[in-house]
């Protein structure tokens, strides 16, 4: 029995670890390349380097912030992993669980939101005559990047994740829809009216984009992805249990891990730069100036399935204890 504890009380702490410790890297990668802090990294070298080489004081001080986060991190898991050692493995996989769908289903209504506000925006500025027909300040909001994803798409953004607590479902299948719908509507007003701009096309793409990436986790949890394999359909339930364990330590997470550090690792990754440079369609004025948010599609992808993995892992010890 106190072995049972013992692995339990190891499972929350790794899990719960990995899901928080992903948080405070995400809280650096902010302060480091978008508020231009020196990074943990930077307070790791100035220790162990062994040259004569002067540093400032307060980049010093900024990186130690940044690297006493994760200790400080580690040691609030630890008090919160005992002060419920009531609640079971089950219950708080559950919890993770939660927390997942609520960061999913608000990126949903926030694609939602935004995309359909960016499609009218852009129809109106791909139209002369409706852009002339505004008060020339409006117009500029509408016109630069930079303003209207400030003054556009921020709001919106946020107006989506507090809809999200609200709304428990996750509409997977009216953004599908929605991206059949706005196909269909491309190759009837192609076809049929010759009417044709770019902003359809990359409204496609958005959405595809989100249904894919987001669905992800949510899949993972109704295990619907596809297992290439003729061994895990023979297993027992125990060693089924133990196969996922091992996939999500050794093969999930560390895919996650890699997506996130070669992503953001530096201003010049793959999602660190079309956020930093607010990147919009090639189109300018006639596409959607939503490409700098389908980058951060990987990280919410990213995320959802390190936490998913970690519930997973915890679903999976609680199996292991009840075929004991």
């Amino acid at each position: 029995m106190n072995s049972k504890f013992n692995l339990a009380i190891k499972a929350k702490f790794f899990s719960f670890s990995v899901v928080s410790l992903t948080f405070v890297y995400f809280v650096n990668i902010i302060l480091t390349n978008f508020i231009d802090w020196p990074g943990s990294r930077t307070f790791i070298n100035i220790l162990i380097s062994q040259s004569e080489k002067q540093f400032e004081i307060k980049q010093f001080i900024l990186s130690a912030i940044q690297f006493s986060l994760y200790l400080i991190t580690l040691t609030l898991v630890f008090r919160y992993i005992r002060s419920r050692n009531a609640k079971s493995l089950k219950e708080e996989s559950q919890n993770l669980s939660n927390l997942s769908a609520y960061i999913t289903r608000s990126a949903f209504w926030t694609v939602f939101f935004v995309g359909i506000a960016d499609l009218l925006i852009s129809f109106m500025v791909s139209e002369k005559a409706i852009l002339d027909a505004l008060p020339s300040t409006l117009g500029q909001i509408f016109f630069q990047p930079k303003t209207r994803i400030l003054y556009i798409h921020l709001p919106l953004t946020i107006i989506g994740f507090i809809y999200g607590i609200k709304n428990k479902s996750i509409g997977f299948i009216w953004l599908a829809l929605l991206v059949v719908f706005a196909e269909a509507l491309i190759v009837i007003s192609r076809f049929v009216f010759s009417y044709e701009q770019a902003y359809m096309g990359d409204l496609v793409r958005y959405w595809y984009a989100a249904l894919f990436l987001f669905g992800s986790a949510y899949t993972l949890l109704k295990d619907g992805h596809v297992r290439v394999d003729i061994l895990y359909v023979k297993f027992k339930e125990k060693n089924k249990a133990l196969a996922n364990i091992f996939g999500a330590i050794f093969f999930g997470l560390p895919i996650c891990f890699l997506i996130l550090y070669s992503g953001m690792g530096s201003k010049t990754g793959i999602i660190n730069a079309p956020l930093l440079s607010f990147e919009i369609s090639q189109q300018a004025q006639a596409g959607l100036y939503l490409k700098y948010m389908m980058a951060s599609f990987l990280a919410i992808f990213s995320l959802t399935m390190i936490i998913q993995f970690s519930s997973l892992i915890l679903d999976n010890v609680e199996k292991i204890y009840k075929k004991k």
